[in-house]
């Protein structure tokens, strides 16, 4: 994952995931790499994304590279 990369996060593709399907834009990451800065559709500023969620969650993220 890198800056500029899109998440595409699609809730329905998971039971234990509700609510609309959204895109997401990476802004920045962290130095550690665990961590990204995700600015979401949905919402008005950029949240804190695990990066473990796009393995753990591979139905429901999925990592469009730039």
């Amino acid at each position: 994952m890198k800056v500029g990369d899109l998440i595409l996060y699609t809730p329905e593709e998971c039971e234990d995931h509700q609510g609309p399907s959204e895109v997401g834009v990476v802004l920045k990451m962290t130095p550690s790499g665990t961590k990204a800065s995700v600015l979401w559709s949905t919402e008005t500023i950029p949240l804190f994304f695990s990066v473990g969620e796009l393995d753990r969650y591979p139905d429901v993220f999925k990592l469009v590279s730039q």
